[in-house]
């Protein structure tokens, strides 16, 4: 739908001589009423004698005249109309209308070209009347053709029978009737008649006993029905015997689902959360193991000189780790006492014995040491074990040097 073809439309209808007035904003949205009441108008510009019903209210009463109309259009003006969109009667129906009034339009022009407008207007009403008794002429002239042809089919029939029939035409014309055969036949027609007329009483009086019998049985069928409607009734405001406890067993079940739905959702926000302390506990592991880095020390680039001041260096935290711990022993003579000969010097062939028994009293110490038992300790100082130390080094001869010295008193340790 366009601007122009509304526009057009509504010139053509009041050119046309429309009588209500038609607005632009009436054919944008549907208004079925003015449609039907355009179409009717538009058939009867064609046939003044058409009879389509311009009622609308129900459904039915639409779709047959927009049924009625679009027949008309095809048979008298050989349009073909879109029902669906004149059923629509929105824009898309104005399309529709278009075609009917532009035919009717153009005939009007034409007309207009060879007379005056004067007269043209004059002469409408006349054209239309002439227009009208045509129309009728012509179909009158159709409506006796076709009783023609029907007439002349009867006639043929009849006419195919005279030779058989002739005969006793002839003899029923030359037959003399009497008075008293008449009157019986006619007596008989009378009882057959009579008899017709009793049939269609009877069956008039059982046409109305079998309504009434229905009427009955319709009355019945009430009263049941009222009966079990009240029943119903009854049936619902009777409680059953278990209903309260079915109650508040679904009751219960209820609180005992909305409990497990907490609890289920509670325990798997917590194995969630159990989940995610492990992972973050594994990363924290990771990130605080230290990576161990190996240093290799090269062979080539150490110095002699170096290897042994190494050795005196750990010689002497020896020697200073020994002085802070002493080391536990029992009751008895001191170090001192035992080592009161020099180092180096070789015993006599009669004093192994007493290295021996020294020995001895050292291994039956350790033993004693393993064995768990916890010996009594000497209330010796760390002085006393420095004193006994330095005791040790006076001993050493004089024709040694200090650090071959040192060697000697660290070689025990060492192996």
């Amino acid at each position: 739908m366009s601007y122009r073809d509304v526009r057009n439309v509504i010139e053509m209808l009041r050119s046309l001589g429309y009588a209500k007035l038609v607005s632009m904003e009436s054919l944008r949205k549907p208004n079925f009423p003015l449609v039907a009441d355009i179409l009717v108008w538009l058939s009867k510009r064609f046939d003044p004698d058409s009879d389509i019903p311009n009622e609308c209210d129900t459904e039915e009463q639409r779709i047959a005249l927009i049924r009625n109309t679009a027949q008309f259009m095809a048979l008298k003006a050989n349009i073909k109309l879109n029902t669906k969109r004149l059923y629509q009667a929105d824009g898309y129906a104005v399309k529709e209308l278009l075609k009917i009034t532009s035919l009717l339009y153009s005939a009007l022009r034409e007309n207009s070209f060879h007379e005056p407008e004067e007269e043209n207007r004059r002469s409408i009403d006349l054209r239309d009347l002439e227009m009208s008794y045509k129309a009728n002429d012509f179909k009158r002239s159709r409506q006796l053709a076709s009783e023609i042809t029907t007439a002349g089919a009867k006639l043929h029939d009849l006419l195919s029978k005279e030779v058989d029939i002739r005969a006793l035409r002839q003899i029923s014309a030359g037959r003399q009737y009497e008075v008293t055969e008449v009157e019986a036949g006619v007596k008989e027609a009378i009882a057959e008649l009579k008899k017709e007329m009793t049939d269609t009483k009877q069956s008039i009086e059982n046409v109305s006993a079998t309504e009434s019998s229905l009427d009955s049985k319709i009355e019945r069928r009430k009263i049941e029905l009222d009966r079990y409607e009240k029943r119903l009734q009854t049936l619902k405001k009777v409680r059953p015997a278990f209903l309260e406890e079915f109650n508040e067993l679904e009751s219960e079940l209820e609180k005992l689902f909305a409990q497990y739905s907490v609890r289920l959702r509670t325990l798997n926000y917590m194995e969630r959360l159990a989940n995610n302390a492990e992972r973050l506990q594994l990363e924290r592991q990771q990130l605080s193991t230290p990576q161990r880095v190996i240093e290799t020390v090269p062979l080539d680039t150490t110095d002699p000189a170096d290897l042994l001041n190494f050795d005196e260096k750990s010689t002497d935290f020896n020697s200073d780790f020994r002085q802070d711990r002493p080391r536990p022993r029992t009751g008895g003579r001191s170090r001192a006492q035992r080592t009161s000969k020099p180092i180096g010097a070789l015993n006599p062939l009669g004093s192994v014995s007493g290295s021996s028994e020294d020995v001895s009293s050292e291994t039956d110490t350790d033993d004693l040491l393993l064995d768990g038992d916890e010996p009594e300790l000497a209330h010796s100082d760390d002085d006393s074990l420095g004193l006994e130390l330095s005791s040790v080094e006076k001993v050493i001869p004089a024709g040694r040097k200090t650090s071959t010295s040192k060697m000697q008193n660290n070689s025990d340790d060492d192996f």
